[in-house]
């Protein structure tokens, strides 16, 4: 049986990803932070990894970018993806709120708050606002509330996913509460190189880079310049602090292709002289549905 970690606890969006890709007959390792994810991996812990790379509201999960970069971390991979719709949904406990002004804080993981401040501007402005590690540990905490001595905190919320609500036997208050009705969430899967794994279904292949760039004018179109002459199509570049040093940068590069296809390997080869290093992060198919229509 297949070990897959992710983004826990049990019923965040990371694990309803995580059973679309490999289905529900596998063992399934929550943890609580997402650098957790890949220690599991890459010392064998796991054999898959499941972790949020990107939002289409909320742009890039910083944390998943930030740790390719860790130490220790040279021998993982991407291998796959996971396209996830998001539908936020406003929980309660069956014995807490009836109307939304006994509604007195709403707890959530930072990205599903964000993804949701306009509504919760709007229906509840009068509730503080409280961060949690996971939309499901906020879930659960509310869950607990009907449990607790303290009553005052059935008046607690939580934004998260309508499995969460049916794990821990919440109440879905309100449908859909997230501010734009394309809300999706991008989502890795990563594994050890030595790994063999193949990606299931019909797209298009798509290559990541990590590189870091040299100091020198224009080094960054030096970059893009290599991918224009060989025809790479990027569709997505991304940077991050190096966490090396002051004012030092890397950047994530997608663009369409396999590293063995001629042109790919031309350009990877090209591109190690106009940088200080290029690390192939991975490779795999992104699904037609994932496309946009210019693709």
């Amino acid at each position: 049986m297949t070990k897959i970690a992710y983004f826990g606890p049990a019923a965040t969006f990371t694990h309803e990803a995580a059973c679309k890709k490999f289905g529900l007959d596998q063992e399934y390792l929550p943890l609580r932070l997402i650098p957790d994810i890949f220690f599991a991996v890459a010392r064998g812990e796991a054999d898959f990894g499941v972790i949020p790379v990107e939002n289409t509201i909320e742009g890039a999960v910083t944390h998943t970018l930030d740790m390719f970069g860790r130490s220790g971390m040279e021998g993982v991979r991407i291998c796959d993806e996971i396209y996830l719709p998001i539908t936020q949904n406003l929980l309660t406990n069956p014995e807490g709120p009836q109307s939304l002004e006994e509604i007195k804080v709403v707890y959530s993981h930072p990205q599903a708050l964000a993804q949701c401040r306009l509504w919760l501007q709007k229906h509840l402005p009068h509730a503080q606002i409280q961060e949690s590690t996971s939309t499901a540990a906020a879930a659960q905490f509310v869950a607990s509330a009907g449990r607790s001595d303290d009553r005052s905190a059935l008046g607690a919320a939580a934004i998260a996913n309508r499995l969460a609500a049916a794990h821990y036997g919440l109440r879905i208050f309100q449908e859909s509460v997230e501010d734009a009705d394309f809300n999706q969430t991008r989502f890795l899967v990563i594994t050890r190189q030595d790994t063999p794994y193949s990606a299931v279904g019909q797209g298009r292949e798509v290559t990541a880079l990590m590189l870091s760039i040299k100091d020198r004018v224009g080094a960054l179109h030096a970059v893009t310049s290599v991918m224009l002459k060989y025809d790479l199509n990027m569709n997505r570049i991304e940077s991050r602090p190096s966490k090396q040093k002051a004012w030092d940068y890397v950047f994530f590069i997608d663009f369409f292709g396999h590293p063995s296809a001629p042109n790919v390997a031309a350009a990877l080869a090209e591109l190690q002289s106009e940088t200080f290093w290029v690390r192939v992060l991975g490779a795999w198919i992104r699904e037609t549905a994932a496309l946009k229509v210019e693709d």
